[in-house]
Formats: C-alpha cells, structure tokens, sequence
C-alpha cells in the first residue's frame, strides 16, 4: 500500500479512537447534547468509516479492475482536504459558528466546501477506474459480390475470438460453452457460478492466466479451438538476463535499467535497488509473484507512481554501484 493510502487508513483509526471515548463522555454528559452529537456523528462516519474507505478504495480498487488511478497526484491533495475540513468543520461547530451569521458561519460552510471538494477528487479517480473503456469494432473488409455468411445453426457453437484484455464475466456471457472448458485449463475458481457476480466481471483472461500459471496465448488457442505454430503445453521461459521476452526484458550487471526491464530480474542483478522499490511500494512488493512478470513501467503505473521516477532512482543507485 502506498503512502497516502496508508496515511487514510491511519487517520481513520485516529478517528474511531476519538470517536469511541467522545462517545463514552456523551454516555455521561448531560450538557450539550446537540453539540455533541454532530462532533461524533462526522467522526465516525467521515473521519472512521469514510477515511477508511478512501485509503482501501484507492488501493484495491485500481489493482481489481486492472486500471491505474488517472490522476495519482491529486491523492494525497484529497487526503489533506479531508482532514483539514473534517477537523475545522468541527472545531468551528463547538465554537457555536454553525448558529452565528456573517463570517463565522461563512467560515463553517467553507471547510465544508474543502471536505466536499475531497470527496469530489474520490469520486472522479474512482469513477474513472471502474468505467470500462470501449473497445473499437474490428476492422473489417468487404468484398463485392462476395456470398453472404451462412446463418448459424441453432445447435452450432459460434467461433471464439478471445483476447487477454476480456474479462471472464464477458467471455462467459459471450461464449457460454467455454465454460467447462476454462474449468479443465485450471481457471474453475474464476467461472465457478458462485464468484461470477463478485470477481468474474474484475478479472481479465490474461490476469487469471497468470494466476494458474498459464501462458494466456497458448490458453487462448485451446480455448478457440486452434492450435499455435510449434505449440507446447509447456510454458515458455522467462528471459534470459540481457534477452528480450514476450512481455518485457532482463538485464544483467553492467547494463542500465529501462522501462521494460522485468522486476524480478532487475532485483538478481541489482539487489541495491531493492531500497527504491521497498520506498515506493512497501516491503510486501518483493513476496509478490508479480515481479517475475511485471516490468518497471507496469508496476510504477499500478502504484499510482510515475515510471520515470522510478526509473530515474533506479538508474541512480545502479550508476553508484557500477563505479
């Protein structure tokens, strides 16, 4: 988890401790009570629950529907607008300003502005992450004079074209008779009926491919009935260090890192650089299996931090260790 979604879930644990002893105070204060009683309402519902939603939203949500957040940077504007208005909405209420006219009350109502306008920046990056994007039509040639396609029997399975961005949810509806199929390649905890509402419309082929250890190309062959040129049930290797894979590049001592160099290689030829990682992403970064197969400019976009940055910090540590 990155830095200011762990400063919301911190702060929302702040806020429940707050809120459970202001909440014991009001069990045996008899004064005041209307006063109270909104103190510990926004507390508990922005401060706890809300901070706390916030800090899992941004974290989970970008990784479950593969989509990094569009606009990183105005995260941790939202997590000091939320604060700053939670706190001054409610040290201005016990001063009596929500009761007064003129400044005071003018003051209450912008700090309310600041924490709305927090919740603003939650609601376009989440929003943003959750709308699928609409994939563009095929491209298609016709021909003149050119027989029309023959309609489809009723009992005839229509030809599959699959693709690692689908999701498993759109497969299924699309192709309903793959199912049993999917089960028998290793995918039956994604297209069992019990999950299908909760994770099968999140993940993608090629994501729950790489979950069971699959290549997804060769899966989406089986699965389209064809069968690749010098194809193997055996998955491909990954990269030697230095040679370009499929999907990104090692690298041995004595080379620069790239956008496209591949993690886990980069930590055997380069353990130093584990230090830029561990800032960025957390300790738990390097028990990921991910890292054997995401590149730096994947995993800095997933972390909602800028590739160049880290590729930046990364090529510094390697310079000073090369000299």
């Amino acid at each position: 988890m990155d830095k200011y979604g762990k400063s919301f879930v911190k702060a929302s644990v702040v806020y429940l401790a707050f809120g459970a002893l202001f909440g014991l105070h009001m069990a045996f204060a008899d004064h005041g009570y209307t006063q109270l009683r909104f103190i510990h309402v926004h507390f508990m519902l922005i401060g706890f629950l809300g901070m706390m939603i916030f800090g899992v939203g941004y974290h989970i949500l970008p990784r479950f529907n593969a989509k990094p957040l569009p606009y990183p940077s105005l995260v941790p504007v939202h997590y000091w607008l939320a604060n700053a208005g939670l706190v001054g909405m409610g040290i201005l209420y016990v001063l009596g300003a929500f009761f007064e006219s003129g400044a005071p009350r003018i003051a209450f109502g912008l700090f309310g502005l600041v924490e709305a306008t927090g919740m603003g920046i939650f609601v376009i990056s989440i929003f943003s992450v959750l709308t699928e994007e609409k994939r563009p039509a095929p491209f298609t040639v016709e021909t003149a004079g050119k027989d029309e396609p023959k309609p489809q029997k009723a009992d005839e399975k229509p030809a599959v074209k699959l693709s690692p961005a689908m999701k498993i949810s759109e497969i299924l509806e699309k192709y309903p008779h793959l199912e049993e199929a999917m089960a028998e390649e290793g995918l039956a905890d994604v297209v069992n009926p019990a999950v299908r509402q909760t994770v099968a419309p999140m993940v993608t082929l090629g994501m729950a491919a790489k979950r069971a250890g699959l290549e997804p190309y060769p899966l989406m062959a089986k699965l389209e009935g064809k069968q690749l040129i010098s194809a193997s049930d055996k998955p491909k290797p990954a990269p030697e260090p230095g040679q370009d894979g499929a999907m990104g590049k090692g690298i041995k001592r004595g080379e620069m890192a790239a956008m496209d160099t591949l993690v886990g290689y980069l930590l055997e030829a380069y353990p130093e650089t584990k230090s830029v990682l561990e800032a960025h992403y957390g300790a738990a970064c390097f028990t990921c299996p991910g890292q054997n197969t995401e590149t730096i400019e994947q995993t800095a976009s997933i972390h909602g931090t800028s590739p160049q940055k880290i590729l930046d910090e990364i090529n510094k540590i390697i310079t000073e260790a090369l000299k």
